[in-house]
């Protein structure tokens, strides 16, 4: 996927929200504003969304020495997922088809994305989720594709969000299947990192792995060796979220795309609307 004009003014944005969580300084608030202004006027559009965020969050770490602007976000996000989830897995549980539960359950999740200023309050927001019905929905695509000895990488997004990818994986293990879950190797935004995968309690339940990078989405040309010899032998990849899809939505691997919309340019290249939760085989997009 492609950048568009319009990811420009995100940039500023996401370089606005980061630096005022880095600091309280106006003067370093206006420092990164002034130096992502320098940097975006001549940056090429010919690559991700994803890509052309990721060097505003250099420059606030270069302004602000804070390699960790989220860090007390992540830690919230974690705590409050934690203290509702087994409502939540209970719903899955009692539910006429788990698996598709668990697939909403684990869209709602995608909520806590701080990196596209949407609003969202987790205890409120996520019950709600059951409510919805997928905008694209390859559900039974993939309950065909579940057998036992088959291997799933998932590729893991947001801190907090994770916490509700837990009933889903559960789902995968008890049919047999063996999950991978990757995680990023250093903080970018609120992405999940080793150690929110333990705080959830997902090195519990199954192997963690890191990407090799702390890229948004997958850099693929950042990852590390074992992260790509997962991918290469993954029967099933399931990328939860925006900077995911972003990011893999030309893979030729087996990819499915589990997600909320919350941006205009993701739901016009997925042909749906913002806010609409999606659960998409690669071979419905582009089309």
């Amino acid at each position: 996927m492609k950048a568009k004009p319009d990811c420009i003014v995100c940039v500023f944005r996401q370089a606005l929200d980061s630096v005022k969580h880095a600091t309280k300084s106006k003067k370093k608030h206006l420092m990164v504003m002034r130096k992502t202004a320098r940097w975006i006027a001549n940056a090429s559009l010919n690559r991700t969304p994803a890509n052309l965020s990721r060097k505003l969050y250099q420059i606030v770490y270069h302004v602000t020495a804070v390699k960790d602007p989220y860090r007390k976000i992540k830690e919230t996000s974690n705590k409050v997922a934690m203290q509702i989830l087994p409502t939540m897995e209970k719903k899955v549980q009692k539910s006429k088809d788990p698996l598709k539960s668990a697939l909403k359950l684990a869209a709602g999740g995608n909520i806590i994305d701080m990196g596209v200023g949407v609003k969202f309050n987790i205890t409120k927001d996520i019950p709600t989720i059951f409510n919805y019905k997928f905008a694209i929905d390859d559900t039974e695509r993939l309950r065909k594709e579940l057998k036992p000895g088959k291997k799933i990488l998932y590729l893991g997004d947001n801190a907090g969000e994770i916490v509700f990818d837990i009933p889903l994986i559960k789902e995968f293990i008890r049919k047999g299947v063996k999950v991978v879950f990757a995680v990023k190797s250093g903080p970018i935004i609120n992405d999940a990192t080793i150690a929110d995968a333990r705080v959830a309690g997902l090195t519990k339940i199954t192997t963690v792995i890191e990407t090799g990078s702390n890229d948004i989405g997958i850099g693929w040309d950042k990852v590390s060796k074992q992260f790509l010899n997962e991918v290469k032998t993954a029967d099933i990849i399931i990328s939860k979220g925006h900077g995911n899809y972003e990011t893999c939505d030309e893979r030729p691997e087996n990819f499915y795309f589990l997600l909320k919309c919350k941006c205009h340019i993701v739901a016009e290249s997925l042909h749906i609307n913002v806010g609409d939760i999606v659960f998409a085989h690669k071979t419905r997009l582009h089309k």
